[in-house]
């Protein structure tokens, strides 16, 4: 009972969030973040527990939209599945956040070689160049991480809501497609770094606002670079902080169930961003920010306790 009542806060946050996104067109990991902080995260644990909450949601998103068949998997199709399942038992079984971690880049790796495939030859980038630009996502991502930890815990909720408003003004002011296709990768990058501050993974929204000339590889292949990038940083952060989210796992089970129920918001490919989205986006920050939660920590999910092994609860 006393593991119950430590998930439910989670599982609810996630669910109640990405309905909310489903219906208001929020970015998903928008309203997740905000639920992590008045919930009483402390920045570290949240940004930890965002990074988790991303990389699993992805997995959910993309099966939501594209079918995936055991059998017709790259890596492990068919029987073979039971490999990295076992391995993550085995694994999990002697650390939690190695056999997550190991969980998620086998599944992840399979999304990224059915996106490769699935893409153009004519514009299909080196599987290399894929890799350097996920590395150095990682990197950037990091450092974000990393700073995380110098911002005073009082006022770190204003960050959020500054980065959920000044994610909002790039998605007014990129309005007209053809402008900034010269810059558009240094916002790219600058979205890469808050989601090492914060934890925003905009995917969904800057993918629908993408340039009308020839997009460039990081464009293209956003969504791989940065789930690769938040792979790398999740290890970062755990050598780091010497921490790891548990309850973003039951958080994304709570995700997951909303993104069954009721889907995604599809959001269009031309013209403007919808301005009722960023108006309800604006909105949910300032009045996240107006009442200003307090960084009192996450609930403590006794299964979380480094001391004992993944499954002795």
């Amino acid at each position: 009972m006393e593991m119950l009542w430590a998930i439910t806060p989670f599982f609810l946050a996630g669910f109640f969030a990405t309905v909310y996104a489903r219906f208001t067109g929020i970015n998903i990991s928008m309203c997740v973040l905000f639920s992590y902080l008045y919930m009483g995260a402390t920045p570290v644990e949240c940004i930890v527990g965002m990074l988790m909450f991303n990389v699993f949601t992805y997995f959910t998103t993309y099966t939501q939209i594209h079918r995936m068949n055991v059998k017709s998997m790259v890596f492990f199709p068919g029987i073979r599945m039971a490999i990295p399942v076992l391995l993550t038992i085995a694994i999990a079984a002697l650390n939690a956040f190695l056999g997550i971690i190991f969980f998620i880049f086998c599944f992840l790796m399979e999304i990224f070689a059915k996106s490769y495939k699935e893409m153009t030859p004519k514009v299909r980038p080196e599987k290399q160049q894929l890799v350097k630009l996920a590395i150095i996502a990682g990197v950037v991502i990091s450092v974000g991480v990393a700073i995380v930890q110098f911002v005073p815990e009082n006022y770190y909720y204003i960050l959020a809501g500054i980065a959920v408003l000044l994610y909002t003004a790039l998605m007014w002011f990129a309005g007209d497609r053809h402008k900034w296709s010269d810059v558009w990768d240094r916002f790219l990058y600058g979205t890469i770094f808050a989601a090492g501050l914060t934890g925003i993974d905009g995917t969904d929204w800057l993918q629908s606002m993408q340039r009308s000339k020839s997009a460039s590889v990081l464009s293209r292949c956003y969504p791989i670079v940065i789930n690769g990038g938040m792979i790398i940083a999740l290890v970062v952060s755990y050598l780091m902080y010497h921490y790891f989210s548990l309850g973003a796992l039951f958080a994304t089970i709570g995700s997951a169930v909303g993104v069954r129920l009721f889907g995604l918001t599809e959001y269009s490919t031309k013209g403007k961003f919808s301005y009722v989205t960023m108006g309800l986006a604006v909105l949910t920050a300032l009045v996240f920010m107006i009442l200003q939660p307090v960084p009192s920590g996450f609930p403590v999910i006794p299964m979380a306790d480094e001391s004992m092994g993944f499954f002795q609860f």
